[in-house]
């Protein structure tokens, strides 16, 4: 997949729906666009057939964006393009890194899958999450912390559940209210599992594999065996929501980019 360049003309994706987008920045169309043409790739380099409930939560994700601009004052654009060009490099190295990366397609290898899995929780869905809630909150006038990224999953997904119960933000309409619940539906990787509970296990490397099966033991009554089919639905759905959650993250640069200006990105010596 085509991905960022970094030439005289800053950080950019070579794609035409990119140069619409940062053209005008207020237009959500335009940035749908490029959310559809992102998750269609993305679909595709994880060997997954993009899915309906997908482009409500791209809606929502343009809306978001959209109001954010009009909250951020001039300190806090600073600080997010302090961020976005040189701070990544401490607080989330993943960020300008292929989608690739993490989208991994499935082999059927119960090791790979679960080292798979964990790798997409840790620098797409968790960051991404973080980054959506920072937005959200933005975009209704709230303050909250630009970082450092949290993590794991389990204050994004906190976060993400409060701005559903709580309507945040307030101008979502019900097609997009729906987009966000279909993203929180799809982040739900197990029936007996949190995803909270699977991703600390995965990053303490406590599960045990038998025979194929994986036994996780559950602290907060996930625990017990899991059989391989199990397992390839929980990277399965991960692997869903890494497509989702990317696209996010280009659309959330452009929109940047076209607010304040192109993206000197510095990288490690």
């Amino acid at each position: 997949m085509r991905w960022f360049s970094f030439g005289k003309e800053g950080a950019r994706l070579p794609w035409g729906e990119w140069g619409r987008a940062t053209r005008d920045p207020e237009d959500m169309l335009a940035s749908i666009a490029l959310g559809e043409a992102a998750y269609r790739r993305c679909a595709r380099a994880a060997g997954l057939r993009p899915e309906e409930g997908a482009e409500g939560a791209l809606t929502a994700f343009a809306h978001i964006l959209h109001h954010m601009l009009d909250e951020l004052d001039e300190d806090r654009v600073l600080e997010l393009r302090y961020h976005l060009q040189e701070g990544w490099m401490r607080t989330e190295p993943w960020l300008w890194e292929r989608p690739e990366e993490v989208l991994w397609p499935m082999g059927g290898d119960l090791r790979a899958e679960l080292l798979a899995l964990r790798h997409g929780l840790e620098r797409a869905v968790g960051p991404e999450l973080l980054r959506l809630a920072w937005s959200g909150m933005a975009a209704s006038g709230r303050r909250m912390p630009l970082g450092p990224a949290a993590l794991g999953t389990a204050v994004p997904l906190a976060l993400l559940d409060r701005m559903l119960v709580e309507g945040i933000p307030p101008f979502l309409d019900e097609e997009e209210r729906r987009g966000m619940a279909f993203l929180r539906s799809g982040l739900r990787l197990s029936d007996r599992a949190s995803t909270e509970e699977l991703a600390a296990a995965l990053s303490a490397q406590a599960l045990v594999l038998h025979k194929g099966g994986v036994h996780l033991d559950g602290r907060l009554g996930g625990g017990g065996w899991y059989t391989g089919k199990e397992v390839l639905e929980w990277r399965r759905k991960g692997l869903r929501s890494c497509c989702l959650l990317i696209p996010f993250r280009a659309m959330f640069l452009a929109s940047v980019t076209g607010a304040s200006g192109p993206l000197r990105v510095t990288f490690p010596d």
